[in-house]
Order: structure tokens, then C-alpha cells, then sequence
């Protein structure tokens, strides 16, 4: 019988699972969505247990629908990163998941960012000193939990629970380990250095292992027989993931994942350029390096403009209503940092602006202008990222913007880029398939078919290159203002 894998990418708004042939082909997908609350300001979490079943539904209804004509010879993971949650020695939770866009702990990533060793572990780790890590987070923790802090039996992401209630035991990926600023990236175990400043040891977290590692699933309930006994392969982060599963892979392809949140990604050597730590280094493998920098605010600003003022949060809907008001917005500009801000500012405590509004401006002047000032805040990253690994000659695209058409042809704009879309699929769950096929031994080839291309307008470019001179000054003008005001998300 064919062989196929289930490809499962675990991410902040929703779990999605492929079934996949060697050939690329998809058999059949699903996707369950799950709420995060915000239960203080700056706190962002969510439940593992609504997780772990939205993991279980996915499986179920797409193993369901397969024909018995295929075998399922492996399953594998995709995960978000940055997510960090207590467990008792059972898995059992002792704590809600805390994700990547909480900024609660922005004091003790402040009061270690610029200092010897802030950057002694941003080098070692790769991963940028900021709220959104696990290091900052356990520091936080560290000073505001202590009891339950020392009282937990390990600190772990959402993948490491999953793959504990379906295996037994707590593995960590290297890729995703990577993305704590815990893991030392060149000897591929938790670093002494953080670990010492955390007050944890090695114990209390999950045993990193290669992202072809292999479990066996032991019996869960609710799960479909024909998933009992098949092999887990680890899999990696989304972000590396992605990288792979858009098969940019090569010197000079560069990706940009724009969904919830947004990156931008370039595959690199080990020693790049990057005196201002603007950029994150994770692993892929120990081999494969994916550099690039974040962005917290990407198709949930527009999710929440659009629910609030439009009455419709559908991304093609509010790309058509943005084509209404010309390039440049009349003069409007959006700074887009509701959630505050990673790459390249690095600033939890950044918020949104809008900026020379008239009485001329409409709702597709508001909606244009937030959608341009992603865009701008992509761009701010995609200088960076090529600043260090050198000018990008292909630039694969993917994520829920793809969903407006509009809003793809406005990032070619101002980018001046030509922009591939990456594939119909979820890239990260593509990866996460190609993953499985090698740790099989399978050949594995990336549908490349019918990719839709999207062209900048050069006249428009140069009117988004000055636009996007006033945006970066906006900033800087008023960074020294955010955090000034009570803006109901500080700590």
C-alpha cells in the first residue's frame, strides 16, 4: 500500500494536520481553532488541554477520511516557539500556556538585554533578548512564582506536552529548543550560562534530541487505532519549518511568513554579521542554520481593526475595501505595534499610531494604512536580515495574508521585490512532511506547480520608499513616549 505521513502544525490560532504522499501530494487536511485570553495586561495564554485535542481532532478527521489503499508510516510536528508551561511529573499542567506574544515579563528582559551577559547569551543561543522567550519568561517566573517555580517538575512548550501525552516521555527538538535562549546552539545542550541564571538545572527541562528522532505513540484515548504504534518523529519550529516546506533552501531564497505573526528567513552560515542582534539564529538541523527576525503584529491587526470597526475581519474583504483609498493613504500613516514589537526594535512596550489623519480620511484609508504598516514593518526586517546574509534574489511567500491578494500585491510594492507564493499548503506542515519522509528514508519532492507570482509597480515602489522614510522617523520620534503613557499593557 502507499505510504503517507500526517504532517501536524501546532500554531497560536489553530492546529493543522496533512496527510501527505512522497510525491508532495495532499490526501486530505484539517484544521481546529482555539481561543488565547488575556487574563492581565500584557499577559497572553492558553490552554494546553483544548490544544492537545484540537492535536487529537486533526488526526482523527483526517485519518478518517483516508482510503485504506495508503498506510500511515509516520507522524510529525510542526510547532510555534517561544511557548512555556509548568507540568507536574504526570505532564499533568500546573499552569495555562504562556505564548509568544506575552509581554509580561518586558522588566527582566529589559534589565538583561544590553548587559555582557544579554549578549554573551544572544550570541551562544541565537535567540534575541525579549519578553517572547522562555529565558525571559523563567526569569519572571523566577521572581513572581517562586513557589511554584521551584515546586515544578519541568518548564516545557506546547509540542513537548503534546508529544509527552502521546509518547511517554519529555523530548525537546533541537530546532525548537533553539528558540528559548536556553539552548546553546553550537554544543546542542542547555546552556550552563542560563541555566545558572535561571536557577534551574538541566533536569528541569525536556532532553533536546535531533528533529528525526522517533517514538513510538502509546495507547491515548480518543485517538484513531490506526494512529496506535506509528512512529513520532519530532519535527522542528514553524519558523524553520516553513523554510523548508517553501523549499527556499538555497543561498539567496528568502522567505516571508505572514500570518498571526510575521518573519522574515534566509538560510545562513553559522558566523554572520549581526553587531546590532537584530536577527534570531535557529537550527533547522545541526547542519542548517535559519536566520531572521519576527514581527508580533501581522494578520491579528487586521483580525481586530476589522471585528471592531469594519463588522467583518475576512482578509480578501478587507483588501478589497483597502483598494478603495490610493497607495500611500493620503498621507495616512499606520504605525502597526498593538502587540508591541520583536525585530527590529525590539520594543514590548511600542504601540499602534495612526498618524496626519484628516477629515478626508475614510475606512479604506484606516484599513490600507494598517495593512501598509505591516508591510513597512516587514520591509524594517527584510533590511536587516539582508544587511547581515546579503541581497535576496528569490522571495517565497506564505501565511493567512495570502488570503488578500491585495495585500500580497502591496507588500511587492513596497518592498520592490517579486513575491512567489510558497504553495498552496501550509508551508511549516510541508516541512514537518518532508522531515518525516527523510527520517523514513523516503524520497520526498515539493509540489512546485502553478505557483502564483506577484510583480512590484516601480512608480509605486519609490511613493512607498518615502512614505517609509516618515514611518521609520514616526517611530523614533516617539519611541521615548511608549511606556510613558498608561496604555493598559504594561506589566
Amino acid at each position: 500500500m502507499t505510504p503517507f505521513v500526517l504532517a501536524i502544525d501546532i500554531g497560536t490560532t489553530s492546529t493543522k494536520a496533512l496527510a501527505v504522499l512522497s510525491n508532495g501530494e495532499v490526501l486530505g487536511s484539517h484544521q481546529s481553532f482555539y481561543p488565547t485570553t488575556y487574563p492581565k495586561p500584557g499577559y497572553a495564554e492558553q490552554n494546553p488541554l483544548q490544544i492537545l485535542e484540537a492535536v487529537k481532532e486533526v488526526v482523527n478527521d483526517v485519518l478518517s477520511h483516508i482510503m485504506e489503499t495508503y498506510t500511515l508510516n509516520g507522524i510529525c510536528f510542526s510547532s510555534a516557539m517561544h511557548s512555556l508551561m509548568a507540568v507536574a511529573i504526570d505532564g499533568k499542567p500546573l499552569s495555562p500556556l504562556i505564548i509568544w506574544a506575552d509581554t509580561r515579563s518586558k522588566v527582566q528582559a529589559a534589565h538583561l538585554r544590553n548587559t555582557d551577559l544579554g549578549r554573551l547569551l544572544h550570541d551562544q543561543t541565537g535567540t534575541a533578548i525579549h519578553p517572547m522567550s522562555p529565558l525571559c519568561k523563567l526569569l519572571w517566573w523566577k521572581e513572581h512564582e517562586p513557589d511554584q517555580f521551584h515546586l515544578t517538575h519541568k518548564f516545557i512548550s506546547i509540542k513537548e506536552f503534546v508529544i509527552h501525552h502521546l509518547c511517554g516521555a519529555f523530548l525537546i527538538d533541537h530546532s525548537l529548543a533553539s528558540a528559548t535562549g536556553l539552548f546553546n546552539i553550537d554544543t546542542l545542550t542547555w546552556s550552563n550560562e542560563a541555566l545558572q541564571l535561571t536557577g534551574l538545572t538541566a533536569d528541569k527541562l525536556s532532553e533536546p534530541v535531533s528533529i528525526y528522532h522517533n517514538s513510538k505513540i502509546k495507547s491515548l484515548k480518543d485517538l484513531h487505532p490506526s494512529a496506535m504504534g506509528v512512529d513520532i518523529f519530532m519535527g522542528g519550529s514553524d519558523g524553520c519549518l516553513a523554510q523548508l516546506g517553501s523549499d527556499a533552501m538555497r543561498d539567496g531564497d528568502m522567505t516571508i511568513t505572514l500570518g498571526t505573526s510575521g518573519a522574515v528567513r534566509r538560510v545562513a552560515g553559522k558566523h554572520i554579521k549581526d553587531d546590532e542582534r537584530k536577527l534570531f539564529r535557529y537550527l533547522l538541523d545541526p547542519d542548517v542554520l535559519i536566520v531572521g527576525g519576527a514581527s508580533n503584529n501581522g494578520t491579528v491587526i487586521m483580525d481586530w481593526f476589522g471585528r471592531e470597526f469594519i463588522s467583518s475581519s475576512n482578509l480578501s474583504e478587507l483588501g478589497k475595501i483597502a483598494l478603495e483609498a490610493p497607495a500611500g493613504c493620503d498621507g495616512l500613516i499606520a504605525l502597526p505595534y498593538l502587540l508591541g514589537e520583536r525585530a527590529p526594535i525590539y520594543n514590548p512596550d511600542a504601540r499602534g499610531v495612526f498618524f496626519n489623519i484628516t477629515l478626508t480620511h475614510t475606512r479604506a484609508h484606516f484599513v490600507r494604512a494598517l495593512m501598509e504598516g505591516i508591510c513597512f514593518e516587514i520591509l524594517s526586517i527584510v533590511k536587516s536580515v539582508e544587511a547581515s546574509c546579503g541581497p535576496s534574489d528569490k522571495v517565497l511567500i506564505s501565511g493567512g495574508f495570502t488570503h488578500s491578494l491585495e495585500w500580497v500585491q502591496m507588500l511587492s510594492n513596497i518592498l520592490g521585490k517579486e513575491l512567489t507564493l510558497s504553495g498552496e499548503y501550509d508551508a511549516s506542515a510541508m516541512g514537518a512532511a518532508a522531515t518525516a519522509f527523510k527520517a523514513l528514508d523516503i524520497p520526498f519532492t515539493l509540489n512546485r506547480a502553478d505557483r502564483a507570482v506577484f510583480s512590484p509597480d516601480h512608480a509605486v515602489t519609490n511613493l512607498y520608499q518615502r512614505q517609509f522614510k516618515h514611518f521609520k522617523k514616526l517611530y523614533h520620534q516617539l519611541e521615548s513616549q511608549f511606556g510613558q503613557v498608561d496604555s493598559g499593557m504594561g506589566g
